[in-house]
C-alpha cells in the first residue's frame, strides 16, 4: 500500500509540476517567514502574529513597487534600447583591433587568421543568442505554462496562512500516521531536511540582498548616477542565488555599462567596478558566507560547479538553482542512513554525524548538559561550572512544544538522566 501510494504521488507530481510552481512559492515563504511568525508567537496569538507578518510583508512589496520596480523597469528600457548601439561600437573596435592584428602577421598567415576569426564570431554571436533566447522562453514557459499558476497566485496567501498557523498540529498529524518504531527516524529526517533547506534558503537570500545593497552603495562611490546604481545592484542580487558563479556573472553587466558610459572604452570606469566587486567579494566570503550563510552546503566548491551544470543541463536556470541545496539534502540522507541501517548507530548518534546536523547537535548536547550541571550544582549548593568544550554524547532532554516549535514525535519523550560524577569533573 505505502509502494503504491509512493508511485501514485510521484505521478501525479510529475503531472502536476507547472501548477505547482506558486506553492513551491510559497514553500520558500514559509521557511523564510517561520522564524520570524514563531519569534512574534513568544509574545502574540500566532494568527495575530502572522497578520503582522503579512502586514510587514505588504508593506515591503509596496515600498518595492511604488519605488524600485520604476527605476528597474526605466533602466531595463534603456539597457533594450542601447543594446544595437553597443553592439555596434563594439563590432568597430573589434573590427579595427582585428585588422591591426592582420596587418602585422605574415601574408600567409593572414587569410587562416580571417577565417578562424569569423568562424568564432559566428559560433560565438550563435551560442549567447540561443543561451539568451532558450533561457528566457523556458523560464516564463516554467512559471507561466499552465492556468494552474494564475490560479495558485491568488490561492497562496491563504494557504501560507493555515500552513504557518497549524504548523505544530500538522507535524503532529504527520507522526501520528507513521508506525510508532520508525517516528524517531522520522522525528529526525525532517530535522536534517528543514535544517538544510532552511538555512540554505534564508541564509541565501539574506547574502543576495547583502550583495545587492553593497553593489548599489560602491557604484554610487564611484559616480554613477543613483538609478542606474540601483538596477545594477538589484541584478547583481539576483545572481547571487547562484552559488560561485553568480557573483562573477553579477558584475558582467555593471562592467559593460562602465565600459559604454561617454562612449565606447571607459576602461578607467570599468576597472573601477572591477575593483569595488572585488572588495564586495571579499566581504561576501570573508563575512557574509561564513557569518550569515554559515556555509550551511557545506559542500566543496568544485562539488558545486559540477551539481551546477548538472542541475542548469536537466532543468535550466531553476536546475541550476536548485542543485545544490539538493545535493547537500541528498549527501545528509544517505549519511543518517547509512549510520542506521549499516552500522546500527541510534537516531542521535546518527543525526550527530549529519554534516548540516553536527553543529546544532554539539550545541544540544552542551545546553542540555549544562542545564543538568546547574539543577545538581543547585541540590549540592555548590556553584555551576560553565562547559568549555562539547560533552560526551547524551540523549538530549525533551521539552514542551509549543505552538512556535516542532514538536517531538509521539511516545519518543525521554526522561532526563541525572548528571554523573565524571561528567560534572570533566565539565569542571
Amino acid at each position: 500500500m505505502l509502494g503504491g501510494a509512493l508511485i501514485f504521488l510521484g505521478w501525479l507530481l510529475w503531472r502536476t509540476w507547472h501548477g505547482l510552481t506558486p506553492f513551491i512559492i510559497g514553500v520558500v515563504l514559509a521557511f523564510v517567514l517561520m522564524p520570524l511568525v514563531d519569534g512574534l508567537n513568544r509574545f502574540l496569538p500566532r494568527a495575530l502574529a502572522i497578520l503582522l507578518v503579512y502586514i510587514l510583508l505588504i508593506g515591503a512589496g509596496a515600498a518595492f513597487v511604488l519605488y524600485l520596480l520604476p527605476i528597474i523597469v526605466e533602466q531595463s528600457k534603456n539597457l533594450i534600447n542601447n543594446t544595437p548601439s553597443y553592439a555596434n561600437e563594439t563590432q568597430n573596435w573589434l573590427n579595427q583591433t582585428f585588422k591591426e592584428v592582420q596587418q602585422s602577421l605574415p601574408k600567409d598567415f593572414q587569410q587562416p587568421f580571417t577565417d578562424s576569426i569569423n568562424n568564432f564570431s559566428t559560433n560565438a554571436v550563435n551560442f549567447v543568442r540561443d543561451a539568451i533566447i532558450g533561457s528566457a522562453t523556458g523560464l516564463i514557459g516554467w512559471l507561466f505554462g499552465t492556468i494552474g499558476f494564475l490560479v495558485g497566485i491568488f490561492i497562496i496567501p491563504f494557504w501560507l496562512f493555515f500552513v504557518l498557523k497549524d504548523k505544530a498540529r500538522g507535524m503532529r498529524t504527520f507522526y501520528n500516521v507513521i508506525p510508532p518504531k520508525m517516528r524517531e527516524d522520522a522525528y529526525r529526517l525532517v530535522r536534517i531536511i528543514t535544517d538544510d533547506l532552511n538555512s540554505y534558503i534564508r541564509g541565501q537570500l539574506f547574502v543576495a540582498a547583502s550583495v545587492g545593497v553593497l553593489v548599489t552603495i560602491g557604484l554610487l562611490i564611484i559616480n554613477f548616477d543613483a538609478s542606474t546604481a540601483i538596477f545594477l545592484g538589484f541584478i547583481a542580487g539576483l545572481f547571487e542565488v547562484l552559488p560561485i558563479v553568480g557573483p562573477i556573472l553579477g558584475a558582467i553587466p555593471a562592467v559593460v555599462v562602465a565600459l559604454f558610459t561617454s562612449g565606447f572604452g571607459n576602461v578607467d570606469l570599468a576597472l573601477k567596478v572591477v575593483l569595488v566587486f572585488l572588495v564586495i567579494q571579499q566581504i561576501e566570503g570573508n563575512l557574509l558566507i561564513p557569518k550569515i550563510a554559515g556555509d550551511s552546503t557545506k559542500l566543496h566548491p568544485a562539488v558545486v560547479m559540477l551539481v551546477i551544470i548538472m542541475g542548469s543541463e536537466v532543468a535550466g536556470l531553476p536546475g541550476a538553482i536548485v542543485a545544490v541545496p539538493f545535493s547537500a539534502l541528498a549527501r545528509d540522507l544517505y549519511i543518517y542512513l547509512y549510520q542506521r541501517l549499516v552500522l546500527g548507530a541510534s537516531p542521535l548518534e546518527a543525526e550527530s554525524k549529519v554534516p548540516s546536523r553536527a553543529d546544532d547537535i554539539a550545541l544540544e548536547k552542551k545546553r542540555q548538559l549544562q542545564r543538568q550541571l546547574k539543577r545538581s550544582a543547585a541540590q549540592a549548593n555548590v556553584p555551576a561550572p560553565e562547559i568549555v568544550s562539547t560533552p560526551a554524547l547524551i540523549e538530549p532532554e525533551p521539552e514542551p512544544a509549543g505552538d512556535d516549535e516542532q514538536p517531538r514525535p509521539p511516545g519518543q519523550e525521554k526522561a532526563p538522566e541525572e548528571i554523573t560524577v565524571g561528567q560534572y569533573i570533566d565539565a569542571s
